[in-house]
């Protein structure tokens, strides 16, 4: 004779319980473009990361700087006066580059093609045409 509430529920409910905790632990690696950007014709890509910062900083902001800093390598600018990459609430990016004459926009054009935070690091993906 089985008892509402007896064993099955609760075996149904262990297995649930076990599924969630599964899936809950699995955790997804890095994208696959880290540390191989694509490669496309036509544009150059880069890719930035930040793991957790301090208060005061944005990781998002600082891995977009870091993607940016190998573009301007990529395009032989020096950059070494200031570079910062600044997102706009609909992933606009603004860059302000200033070279040892001055500002430079050649970085002006860059793309936001993806983005990801995984284990507490954030990743970005840019893009810019090629020259």
């Amino acid at each position: 004779m089985s008892v509402p509430g007896g064993p099955r529920p609760r075996r149904r409910a262990a297995l649930l319980l076990l599924a969630a905790a599964l899936a809950a632990g699995c955790r997804t690696g890095p994208p696959s473009w880290a540390g191989h950007p694509p490669q496309q014709p036509g544009w150059l890509y880069a890719e930035g990361r930040c793991g957790e910062v301090f208060v005061d900083a944005d990781a998002r902001r600082l891995a977009l700087t870091r993607a940016a800093r190998v573009l301007a390598d990529q395009l032989g600018l020096d950059v070494e006066r200031r570079l910062a990459v600044v997102p706009s609430p609909d992933d606009h990016l603004f860059v302000e580059a200033l070279g040892p004459d001055g500002p430079l926009h050649a970085l002006d054009a860059m793309e936001l093609v993806d983005e990801a935070e995984v284990d507490g690091v954030t990743y970005v993906l840019v893009r810019l045409a090629a020259p």
